[in-house]
């Protein structure tokens, strides 16, 4: 704090745009709050459960492909492994790593967008085993919502279910 306040101001003002230009989802972060989630489709915790929720964690979803729900009275996203697996940071970076060493890529800029794939990705795992290449599994409505709360898009904005292209 010191530092930055012995900056003059274009120095503060330098930095904030470097700020903004590495870590844009950070200035999201200050300048509107991840409670907040104005536009995109983002139904709050509190809301009834839909009918076809049989966990009662489950909230509504945009399309009928996604409406599915874990089928267990016990909701899986309240088992201590669904914490660990799929909510922890540190083992959602260490799996980004791993993947990112096999795949080579560069890492999504926005860390939340990065959780938050990662966990889906780590929720098939955990779930179904290793899939073959174009096999997609829909997440359950309340997994998907624990993991959006989690790791919320400050706009609430996201993509959903894309089925596989290979038919």
């Amino acid at each position: 704090m010191n530092e930055v306040n012995e900056m003059s101001d274009e120095e503060r003002k330098e930095l904030c745009q470097k700020l903004v230009r590495e870590y844009p989802y950070m200035i999201l972060e200050i300048l509107k709050p991840a409670t907040r989630h104005p536009g995109g489709y983002h139904p709050g915790p509190g809301q009834a459960s839909p009918d076809w929720c049989v966990c009662r964690h489950c909230r509504e979803m945009p399309t009928q492909v996604e409406r599915q729900c874990c089928g267990k009275e016990n909701c899986v996203t309240l088992l201590p492994d669904f914490q660990v697996l799929i909510l922890d940071e540190g083992v959602l970076a260490l799996a980004r790593l791993y993947r990112r060493g096999i795949l080579v890529f560069d890492d999504e800029a926005d860390i939340r967008k990065a959780n938050r794939h990662q966990a889906y990705r780590q929720f098939v795992l955990w779930t179904y085993g290793r899939l073959i290449a174009g096999d997609r599994r829909v997440v359950p409505s309340c997994s998907v919502w624990k993991i959006r709360d989690r790791f919320p898009d400050p706009f609430g904005q996201y993509t959903g279910f894309k089925p596989s292209r290979l038919g």
